[in-house]
């Protein structure tokens, strides 16, 4: 093997041809892996960063997994609960749970003199966490919340602000229609009016899913609105504790089962199907959402796939070309006893070292550009069309490290196959060979 390895290595750093066109096409060959591994670095990279981005944002806005009324429609109301502290603490203290907060919602409608715009008002109270939002807030300030006291504030979209042309502290108001039952229990509906001030601006992107409808406000607003008791609330938010767990949680498989057996934990545990609180994850609520970016990881499968193939074909052209220029050496190694399969392992070593050199090219390209965007960020994007203002890159070296294994054991293996014409070569006219 040492000596296979060492004439490998010589056949290598030879910068004597005889052809005039086989250096040429082996740096073709070269660079054609370096740029194949360049493709598929940014593609998987730019993808995944997208993914982890988006659903990102999905989670930050809407929690991991909510619990509500059971029966809740889609009109956006809330149907009110008691608060139960027993039960907000118990699910603080599981080990997947990172947070929980409360919250309610109520629809309806802002009318400005220029315009008006249907929204939904997402009531929040001082557990809510921010730190989503503080990355996201263009303008203004988070609500804060007094407990004696209604705030007026409210944070609004970029979209509904340039749509309504509102400004930060400028006061707007929303109509609502509440239910009512008179004394004879009939019901009938009423209209009501509450006026807000613009506190915050925030844009995540997710026009048609978030932006385009969600107003944050004091969930006190909305109690009184539907005539609640201070003690009533829509429903329950909770993050997973993510990091801890070290899991894809929105692997098709891995991340659906886990969020299924924490779902049915939640309900067993504080037996909420006897008080008709139904638990529903990420999945559910969202999950023509979560298929639509799961569903780009074939895209990546089809692009790795034509990467491969390409890169396959040059490497095979190439060493067809480099055993050709090499046999009259072929033809004296057998006429001295050399097997053909030692033979081979030279050529398969040499494709080796230029497979390498791709590799190492293309990798050093990829990680080069991907520290421009990073830092310099010349790329950008509209975020009304693809939800993000740049591309995102999710720089996970296990993805890195398994494209160039994967890139190197493949174009390897398949390259015996054009190295069998290697056996087929006469040591007689091989050495005769001109």
């Amino acid at each position: 093997m040492k000596l296979e390895f060492f004439i490998a290595k010589r056949i290598l750093f030879d910068k004597t041809a005889k052809n005039a066109f086989t250096r040429p096409i082996i740096n073709i060959a070269v660079w054609g892996i370096a740029l194949g591994v360049i493709i598929m670095v940014m593609a998987v990279t730019m993808t995944k960063g997208f993914q982890k981005e988006i659903k990102g944002k999905i989670v930050g806005f809407a929690s991991d997994i909510q619990i509500s009324k059971t029966g809740i429609d889609e009109s956006y109301e809330s149907t009110p609960f008691p608060y139960d502290d027993y039960f907000y603490q118990g699910l603080k203290n599981s080990p997947d749970i990172s947070h929980v907060q409360v919250f309610a919602t109520k629809a309806g409608i802002i009318k400005t003199r220029k315009s008006s715009h249907g929204t939904i008002l997402k009531g929040v109270t001082s557990d809510y966490n921010w730190e989503f939002f503080k990355s996201n807030l263009i303008e203004g300030e988070i609500i804060n919340f007094d407990s004696t006291s209604i705030s007026k504030d409210a944070i609004i979209s970029k979209k509904i602000a340039d749509k309504l042309d509102l400004v930060i502290g400028d006061q707007f108001r929303v109509f609502f229609v509440t239910q009512r039952q008179n004394e004879k229990g009939e019901t009938f509906y009423r209209q009501k009016k509450n006026s807000f001030i613009v506190k915050g601006i925030y844009q995540t992107g997710l026009a048609e899913e978030f932006d385009d409808k969600i107003i944050f406000c004091d969930v006190k607003r909305i109690r009184r609105l539907n005539k609640w008791t201070q003690e009533q609330i829509g429903g329950y938010e909770i993050f997973l504790n993510q990091e801890t767990q070290g899991l894809d949680l929105f692997n098709k498989k891995s991340g659906f089962e886990y969020y299924q057996n924490l779902e049915n934990k939640i309900r067993n545990d504080f037996y909420l199907e006897t008080v008709s609180l139904d638990v529903r994850s990420i999945y559910t609520r969202y999950a023509q959402f979560i298929s639509w970016i799961d569903y780009m990881d074939m895209h990546i499968g089809i692009i790795l796939i034509i990467i491969l193939i390409v890169s396959i074909v040059n490497m095979s052209s190439a060493l067809l070309i480099i055993i050709l220029e090499k046999t009259q050496m072929i033809g004296i190694l057998k006429s001295l006893g050399a097997p053909n399969f030692s033979i081979r392992k030279v050529f398969l070593i040499k494709s080796a070292f230029l497979i390498g050199k791709g590799i190492l090219l293309g990798n050093l390209i990829a990680l080069i550009l991907c520290v421009i965007q990073l830092v310099f960020e010349p790329v950008s994007l509209d975020p009304d069309v693809y939800y993000v203002d740049g591309v995102p890159l999710d720089m996970n070296f296990g993805y890195w490290i398994s494209l160039n294994l994967l890139t190197i054991i493949i174009c390897t293996l398949v390259l015996i196959i054009p190295s069998v014409v290697i056996s087929r070569i006469s040591p007689i006219a091989a050495i005769k060979f001109d």
